[in-house]
Parts: structure tokens; sequence; C-alpha cells
């Protein structure tokens, strides 16, 4: 499923907590991993008269380091390659991931806090909004002491329980393949939820209300029963409310180990839609999130 995995970083603790997670993607078919390492054009400015010898230096730095990060993978029995670019690194990340035809690109996400908006609304959002490929953002606990910054990983049992949000658009068919091949992963459960809005349906009559509860029912019964002939127990929830809220409730309810989203959807408000709900999530929310892209074809042909 994963088999070839873009790890962009930068060394910092962050990305050291992301990293040392890494090996347990095995579990979810891994078998190479391409560091990537990319030089800021404002850490290097390369003006019409080329400072080569600080791009060297900083380059001959991220090489050892790399270096020293490849000797660990393999160590684990993970291929690994290691690239450095330079540029934008939200712009160079999407693009390595094009060229190298990877399956996933793996990022890391702080959590709750205000330091995560930051992270969150540079490089990572970015990676989000224009990557044709999965995302996926571990998260971790930051902890400081006396001027340092340690991180905790969060990763163990990964994929054991999924939340997998859904609106049954085009567009959350490629989440729901990835989902339906999770069992090799360890999955032991899905749950599936669908959140009516209730701003679209406030002015619906009774009957109506009753007979969209009744088809969004029948659809989570046929997601249900496609997941248990992958081997995929699964449960189904159907909630009335705003999306954003309702899913971060079920997520505090069920504590799932993983979130599987589409990066677009449908909604008379879009709510569901990449830079809304999903965008939220990440942001807010102390578990990892894995990010599927629509499929090209699903697309609105803006954003193709």
């Amino acid at each position: 499923m994963f088999g070839r995995i873009l790890f962009p970083t930068d060394f910092s603790a962050y990305s050291n907590a992301v990293f040392d997670c890494l090996p347990e993607l095995k579990s979810a078919g891994a078998q190479e991993v391409i560091l990537l390492y990319v030089i800021r054009e404002s850490d290097v400015p390369l003006p019409e008269t080329v400072n080569r010898e600080s791009l060297e230096r900083v380059r001959w730095s991220a090489e050892e380091l790399l270096n020293i990060a490849e000797m660990a993978l393999k160590g684990k029995g993970l291929r690994t390659r290691t690239r450095i670019e330079y540029g934008s690194p939200a712009a160079r990340i999407v693009e390595v991931a094009q060229e190298e035809n990877v399956d996933v690109i793996v990022l890391g996400a702080q959590g709750s806090s205000l330091l995560a908006e930051v992270l969150l609304g540079s490089v990572a959002a970015e990676v989000l909004r224009r990557s044709r490929v999965p995302v996926l953002l571990l998260k971790f606990e930051v902890i400081r002491e006396l001027g340092r910054v340690e991180c905790r990983r969060i990763c163990q049992g990964l994929f054991r329980r999924v939340l997998f949000p859904t609106d049954f658009s085009d567009c959350v068919l490629g989440a729901f393949q990835l989902v339906k091949n999770l069992k090799s992963a360890g999955t032991q459960e899905v749950i599936v939820l669908h959140v009516q809005d209730e701003r679209f349906m406030r002015h619906r009559s009774p009957e109506q209300l009753a007979q969209f509860d009744q088809e969004d029912r029948e659809r989570l019964e046929r997601i249900e029963r496609d997941l248990f002939l992958y081997g995929l127990p699964a449960r189904t929830i159907l909630r009335h409310g705003i999306p954003f809220r309702e899913v971060m409730r079920v997520v505090e309810e069920e504590n799932p180990d993983l979130i599987v989203m589409g990066t677009h959807g449908r909604g008379a408000v879009q709510e569901i839609l990449l830079g809304s709900t999903l965008e939220r999530v990440v942001r807010v929310c102390r578990h990892p999130v894995l990010a599927v892209p629509c499929p090209i074809h699903s697309l609105p042909a803006k954003d193709r």
C-alpha cells in the first residue's frame, strides 16, 4: 500500500519524532523511504551573484545528516535514498513526490497548540492542498524543558482503529479504496461517519429529513458490507450538525488511532472541502490524519 514513502525533513526535533515512526509503516507495506531536504531560498539567497560557497556549506551539512538517517533506516530493513533540493519547501516536496512516484508523503504536525497553527499554516498546509498523493500527518507531544524541545512520538498501533468520515461523494472514493486495503496493516476496526450538515437541512420538511436519514443509513450499511468483504469489521455512525464539530466529537468519543479523510468533497456550504473540515481537523486534532486526494477525474475542472 505504502511501498515507497517520501519523508521531507529539516532535522528539527519535530522531524526527528516523525522519522522515528517510519519503521512502523512497514506494516503498511513500506519498503523504500526517500529522504528529502529542501534548502530554502531564504536560507541561501541566490541572486545574480550566486552565493555558491554558502550553498555548498549548507548542502554538505545536509548530506552528512541525511547519510546518518539513511544508515539508521537501512538498519531497520528499509531501502533508502536521499535527495537535496533548492527552493520553496512545499513546492519541491510536491514535485519530488510526483517525480519519484511515491505512494505517500509523511509529515509531522504538533497537534493542538499555537505553534501547530504556525507549522500547519506553512509547509504542511500547502502540501495538503497541492499533493496528488496521500499525505500522512503524524502527531506528537511536545515537551519543553530548560530551553530544550523534546517530541514524544505517537505512532504505535497507527492503523489499529480507523475513523473514516465520508460524504459519499466521488472525491472520497480514493480514501475509501485505501481504507479497504488496511487489513494487512493491522486494522481491527473501521468507524464510518457521515454528518448531515444542519445548515443545509434546516429548511427541509420532516418528511424530507426522514427520507435523507433512511438513504444515508442505507449508504452506510453498503459501506459496512463492503468493508466486511475485505475482512474489516466496521461500525457506522450517522450524525446531524456542523461536520467539523461532529467529526471532533466522534474523535473524542471513539479515540481512533488514525483518521482517514478525502481532501475534497461536496456540500451546499462546502464544509467538507479541503480548507474547511479537513484542514480544521488537522489543525486541532491530536490524532494522526491520512489525507487522500480526490481522483483527478472527480475534481472540479478548475482544480485539475
